[in-house]
């Protein structure tokens, strides 16, 4: 029984988030559905973390056990076979030491967000679209005050079960980026590197950050909001549909 570790990367519109639900379209539900239509079995993946309705994945980790004389390159082959008719891509298969945990060996994450100013066809359900401009040299100084290791309870929706609040943010890249399939697009990006994220934590800095671009928040506020662990002092979540899992960090163990 070998451990197999893949780098999948999805488009999360028509999908429920990643982990599997009962009665619902997931990541998770159709990459299982196409294993047992390969290896006539059952085969569970594991992820590096769920991703949410309509957020996508660039980079996501999963893993699974499998029975097989497949090399990596026929796994991978064969799912994005059954694959290909939906929005996921395998990029890569690779075999991994039988006590890897995707999600409990990662030691950091990136998360990416892009912002449009112009409407496009073309980044439909991709990006957020914001009319007005938006302050980067505001955003980027309140970005500032969440640097570090923080209790994050501000930033955190309900509904998460977890133990501890604190986290530890690396770096937030706040800059202009170039649309090639239609230069006149004006799209910001924002980069945040963390040890890890709470329930919608990345999309609500998100959405404060934006408050601050459009001059509603002033960059010193982000800290008050930080200090007064109270989900209802941020502001609102960014939409689904900007957010994409850019990369996850391991330690040496895979």
């Amino acid at each position: 029984m070998g451990k197999y570790k893949a780098i999948i990367t999805y488009k999360g519109t028509e999908f429920s988030g990643l982990q599997k639900q009962k009665n619902k379209k997931t990541i998770q539900s159709i990459i299982e559905q196409c294993f047992k239509g390969i290896f006539n079995k059952p085969v569970s993946i594991q992820a590096s973390g769920r991703t949410d309705s309509g957020v996508h994945g660039l980079s996501q980790i999963i893993s699974f056990q499998i029975d097989t004389k497949m090399a990596v390159s026929e796994i991978k082959k064969a799912l994005n076979s059954q694959l290909k008719k939906y929005d996921i891509y395998i990029k890569k298969v690779s075999g991994v030491k039988s006590v890897f945990h995707p999600r409990y060996d990662a030691k950091g994450k990136i998360y990416r967000y892009l912002i449009s100013q112009n409407f496009s066809p073309f980044l439909k359900n991709l990006v957020w679209f914001i009319s007005p401009d938006l302050s980067l040299e505001k955003m980027k100084k309140a970005s500032q005050y969440l640097i570090g290791k923080h209790d994050f309870s501000s930033f955190c929706s309900t509904g998460s079960s977890v133990k501890s609040y604190i986290r530890e943010i690396y770096w937030i890249k706040i800059k202009k980026e170039r649309f090639t399939i239609d230069p006149d697009i004006k799209l910001i990006s924002i980069e945040i590197y963390a040890s890890g994220f709470l329930y919608k934590m990345a999309r609500t800095i998100i959405g404060t950050l934006v408050d601050v671009g459009k001059n509603r928040l002033s960059p010193e506020e982000i800290k008050k909001i930080l200090e007064s662990k109270d989900r209802k002092q941020a502001s609102q979540t960014a939409p689904a549909c900007g957010l994409y899992l850019k990369k996850v960090f391991y330690r040496q163990i895979i």
